[in-house]
């Protein structure tokens, strides 16, 4: 999904406060950093296991350093960010349970975003045999299909208190209290703290 596309994008922009110290995992081209640092004045660094997205982050002028990020953040100490973003990387990751441990340790939030497999659409294409929209000779990435439950699930495994959820639907925010959000949110952005 390319950024013109991502739902999530505004979303994390508007939860990130000014002039915070902000680390985003799997940060891909630096898009979103650059916002950050021209919108809100943060203190941005990213991590980047594609060589050609961390120079290309680098292009646009922010700090990117080429790391995987699942082989652990012991770069940082405790508490080191005030905000650390995993946005649309989490159903890519091989164990994404170290990963967001680690977001908790050195940030402290924690904010991940993932499209909603529980959507509408992707269960009606999933019934009519069309699996999540991926053929097998697409080339896109193998990625996992998280609901909102699960994440929900997932959040409490992992010491995690989910201190605010914004669901998206059409690019617009939808009420959370309704018995059908898990059905017409197309894309969820949650952000944790440590679990006290």
């Amino acid at each position: 999904m390319g950024n013109e596309q991502r739902l999530d994008l505004d979303t994390i922009v508007d939860l990130v406060p000014p002039q915070t110290r902000v680390l985003d995992l799997g940060c891909g081209d630096g898009a979103l950093l650059q916002r950050l640092v021209q919108e809100k004045q943060v203190e941005a660094r990213g991590v980047e296991i594609s060589e050609s997205k961390v120079r290309a982050a680098i292009g646009r002028g922010v700090s990117v350093r080429h790391g995987n990020i699942e082989e652990g953040l012991a770069d940082y100490l405790d508490n080191a960010f005030d905000y650390v973003i995993l946005s649309q990387t989490l159903a890519y990751l091989n164990k994404p349970t170290p990963v967001v441990r680690e977001m908790l340790r050195v940030g402290k939030h924690a904010i991940i975003s993932f499209d909603n497999a529980g959507h509408w659409r992707a269960r009606w294409r999933a019934l009519r045999g069309h699996g999540m929209g991926f053929t097998l000779t697409s080339g896109e990435p193998r990625g996992r299909a998280i609901t909102l439950e699960q994440f929900r699930e997932f959040a409490t495994s992992v010491n995690g208190y989910i201190e605010r959820a914004v669901l998206l639907s059409h690019n617009r925010p939808i009420c959370c209290s309704s018995a059908l959000c898990a059905w017409c949110a197309e894309v969820a952005v949650f952000m944790l703290t440590r679990a006290t």
